[in-house]
């Protein structure tokens, strides 16, 4: 593969991870594979590269980049947004602060952007993205 195309390299990529449709896709059974601790095992991972015919680097790098699949984020419940608009409303330290009366430290990660920047101190909880504290309500 020519490294001065890289749009190539996704178009393939894509047409790999979704050839078995769209309900069967690599990148929903990453999602999969990573409901149980937050991130796939490398046992799934490997699974995966087989399964999807996918090389390592392709399943170790799709893992990596996305916030939800990222072995740092194993076992965390509640994400704080980290994108550039909540960190320069200055919010995002309160929230954390709150939060951490809450979950302890292991369990608060950082995602980065939750689409949620005209409400500032956006967080990740339970399958919602809020700006509001659900205690607080």
């Amino acid at each position: 593969m020519c490294p001065c195309h890289p749009e190539q390299y996704v178009k393939n990529l894509s047409e790999l991870s979704g050839r078995k449709g769209l309900a069967d896709n690599l990148f929903e059974e990453l999602g999969i594979a990573a409901r149980q601790t937050g991130t796939p095992s490398l046992d799934d991972m490997e699974r995966l590269t087989e399964e999807f015919l996918v090389g390592k680097a392709n399943v170790y790098g799709s893992v990596s980049f996305y916030d939800f699949l990222k072995p740092e984020n194993r076992g965390k419940k509640v994400y704080v947004c980290n994108g550039s608009a909540c960190l320069t409303a200055g919010t995002q330290k309160n929230l954390s602060d709150k939060l951490a009366d809450h979950f302890p430290a292991s369990e608060i990660g950082t995602m980065c952007c939750l689409g949620r920047c005209h409400e500032n101190s956006a967080f990740y909880y339970d399958g919602k993205i809020t700006p509001a504290l659900p205690w607080n309500k």
